[in-house]
């Protein structure tokens, strides 16, 4: 699994104003931020322009921005990386989620509804149906709620299943989920982690904002894609070792973001993830 760290106005926004959930975030602030990577103000005033007319935002009426309800609903789910092996619950070997996608669809449509479902850990079948475990914990119609809104096709089939074929289960079992990557990127993950940390307090301020936006943003993207495997397929102390790192790793970055954010800063809230 290759991380990919692909920062845009649209993220540096998005991510900044989940680090003040609920509260409203001047346009200056986000500017500063976006011009720590070389965006200009009037790039960033029109990506603010953009995602406010999209309903992603919301304004108070003059320079200040905050995420919209439904945007929220996002960032809750991103925040629980912070949970770890919590978000899983048990899992019935013959239990799995599958979804399956309407016929003749808008090419561009079924490409976000093919992301959305690579996204929460779906991977797709020889029979063209998407599975993954039945081992989160959300209901079924909170899950499909969260789904739609990320990108996934209203009409598509979203339901449990049990009672799969045993040549059929382990065929998705052993194939789709390519585990020894994904032990090997903890593995690499880690090991960024630990160098970024020590050398965080050596660095200047804004080159330090920057690597601990790029580095903490590439490993919560690895924690909230994480599949979340059960035990039965994927054990591994790897995953939970990241996410205590980064949690530390989340504390350091705090402290300098807090320095520049000033009051606009919620506690114990950095992090960048971009879908």
């Amino acid at each position: 699994m290759h991380i990919k760290t692909h920062i845009t106005p649209k993220s540096i926004i998005l991510n900044v104003l989940r680090l003040t959930r609920g509260h409203y975030c001047q346009s200056a602030k986000l500017i500063a931020v976006g011009e720590l990577f070389d965006f200009k103000a009037s790039t960033v005033r029109v990506a603010l322009t953009r995602l406010l007319s999209a309903g992603k935002l919301e304004t108070d009426g003059s320079s200040g921005y905050r995420l919209s309800a439904n945007t929220d609903l996002l960032s809750d789910y991103i925040e629980q990386w912070r949970l770890g092996d919590l978000r899983r619950g048990d899992w019935q070997v013959d239990g799995w989620l599958m979804v399956i996608l309407p016929s003749n669809p808008d090419r561009t449509i079924r490409t976000v509804s093919q992301t959305t479902l690579q996204f929460f850990g779906f991977r797709k079948a020889k029979n063209k149906v998407w599975v993954r475990p039945n081992n989160l914990l959300p209901t079924l119609n909170d899950l499909r709620d969260l789904y739609q809104l990320v990108g996934l096709e209203k009409e598509a089939l979203l339901f449990k299943a049990s009672d799969i074929p045993y040549p059929e289960q382990f065929i998705w079992e052993s194939t789709l989920w390519n585990t020894e990557d994904l032990q090997f990127t903890y593995e690499q993950q880690l090991v960024k982690l630990a160098k970024s940390k020590a050398r965080l307090h050596k660095l200047k301020i804004k080159d330090a904002l920057r690597e601990s936006f790029i580095i903490g943003g590439e490993t919560i993207n690895l924690l909230v894609k994480d599949p979340l495997l059960p035990d039965e397929m994927f054990c591994t102390p790897k995953r939970e070792e990241l996410r205590h790192a980064m949690c530390e790793y989340d504390a350091c970055g705090h402290k300098i973001w807090t320095q520049f954010m000033g009051d606009a800063l919620e506690p114990n809230h950095y992090q960048n993830e971009e879908k």
